[in-house]
């Protein structure tokens, strides 16, 4: 029996029958799933590409969002136009470090290991993570619990990300780090006042060459014509 479950063309099915069920309860968002990815109590907005192998839990995800190979994803709110690279781990989950052991079953009735000391939940072994609009995170990033991305944040490749980071602040390290702002507090605060990302298709599609020429972007949109520092 336990070979029966283990069998790919049982896996396959299996994985097949409830992407189905996600792909017809998100009709017309243009949802895309790669193989053997798989999503419990999820949210999706439109045009979100989820690569192979990736695992997401009571989460949501905002518009144009793409999650490439091997994420594994839970309690997360994900803001739009979010660019998530391979194997990036987001809400891993907690152990206590002030308890006399780290180890789930003095804690925790939730079996880990087959077995349990504890009869009721001690400590709380999941928490919930934010991640604002248009963040990029690089490849093999883990983010733990209970953490803050701000708004066109960079968290870059390999990072360990252990506490908030601020809105277009680029971060990395074990653990990371600030390493610089993308743009002036000056155009921070605007973009954060604009929040473009919530424009409709038809402004994004007018508007699309400037997004690739900051100096001109600002020039249009600010006030007061401004240069990049």
């Amino acid at each position: 029996m336990q070979y029966l479950r283990r069998h790919p063309l049982i896996i396959w099915s299996k994985w097949w029958l409830r992407i189905r069920k996600y792909l017809k309860e998100n009709k017309g968002k243009n949802l895309k799933i790669g193989h053997l990815s798989y999503m419990n109590n999820v949210e999706i907005g439109r045009y979100v590409t989820i690569y192979d192998n990736v695992s997401i839990h009571s989460s949501r995800l905002g518009d144009f969002v793409y999650i490439q190979d091997g994420g594994v994803i839970s309690n997360t709110v994900i803001g739009n136009f979010c660019s998530i690279g391979p194997n990036v781990r987001i809400g891993p989950g907690k152990h206590p470090v002030n308890f006399i052991s780290t180890f789930p079953a003095f804690y925790s009735t939730k079996l880990q290991c087959q077995i349990t000391f504890a009869d009721k939940d001690m400590f709380q072994e999941s928490g919930n993570v934010v991640i604002g609009n248009d963040v990029w995170i690089g490849a093999n990033v883990m983010i733990m619990d209970n953490v803050t991305i701000g708004d066109g944040a960079v968290i870059a490749a390999g990072a360990i990300v252990t506490k908030n980071v601020e809105p277009y602040m680029i971060v990395g390290g074990v653990p990371a780090v600030n390493i610089r702002k993308r743009f002036t507090d000056r155009q921070i605060e605007y973009l954060l006042k604009m929040k473009w990302w919530y424009k409709d298709i038809q402004w994004l599609k007018a508007n699309h060459e400037l997004f690739c020429s900051p100096d001109h972007f600002f020039k249009k949109f600010l006030k007061d014509k401004v240069t990049l520092q």
